[in-house]
């Protein structure tokens, strides 16, 4: 497991693997177009700000919902999360425990075989080879018409059953993923609002320790 910073924590690094043209023509060309799109709206618009919820439904637990916002730009980021947050400026990733006033800083060791996934990489997905991607149906959410693609897995032996993301055919704007998982877990995020060519500085990017007194340092680069 990888460490996936935007939608979830906890989904697999299969999902991002780049895919081969044989892959490609198993999904289905519809649903291909409209996660290219939503691709380019992300590399395309500069700095993103992005406000969500994150859903986790348990079998026997109770639902819980998180806030949380995303600054991105390209590979540099800031997430926030009920009490973590987390920042990287493409080089470093520091992880802020702010209930245990600890950061931890790790080298941003991200690609398809580093410890982190960037939010830009979430965007790509398309491209994996161990899903295919189709239209499974259109209708009307609030007022605008939408679209919802069904992400499933190749491999019988994966922990996700499926994921599905809702798209307004407007804009291409994402208005929710969720995952499915064989145990019957449900995470859901929700993007409630996203801000495009937002305007962002180093500083957004970097862990400003007098943020947080008598923080607890923990480097953990080699």
């Amino acid at each position: 497991m990888k460490v996936l910073l935007l939608f979830f924590f906890s989904i697999p690094s299969l999902m991002f693997a780049q895919s081969s043209v044989d892959d490609v023509e198993m999904s289905d060309p519809e649903a291909l177009s409209i996660l290219e799109a939503i691709e380019s709206d992300f590399v395309n618009n500069g700095a993103h700000l992005i406000d969500f919820e994150y859903i986790v439904e348990s079998p026997g637990y109770p639902k819980e919902t998180q806030k949380g916002k995303l600054l991105q730009s390209g590979n540099s980021f800031e997430l926030g999360i009920g009490s973590r947050e987390i920042i990287s400026n493409d080089e470093t990733v520091w992880v802020v425990l702010k209930d245990d006033n600890e950061v931890q800083i790790n080298d941003a060791d991200f690609g398809d075989d580093g410890e982190y996934l960037s939010p830009s990489t979430v965007f790509s997905l398309y491209k994996s080879k161990d899903y295919v991607f189709a239209v499974s149906s259109n209708f009307n959410e609030a007022g605008q018409a939408v679209t919802q693609i069904e992400c499933k897995p190749i491999d019988d032996d994966s922990d996700y059953s499926k994921m599905r993301l809702t798209v307004g055919d407007k804009n291409k704007d994402v208005k929710r993923l969720k995952i499915f998982v064989k145990d019957g877990s449900r995470m859901t995020m929700k993007i409630n609002d996203h801000k495009r060519n937002v305007q962002t500085t180093a500083s957004n990017f970097n862990f400003d320790a007098s943020q947080y007194p008598n923080i607890l340092i923990e480097d953990l680069r080699f």
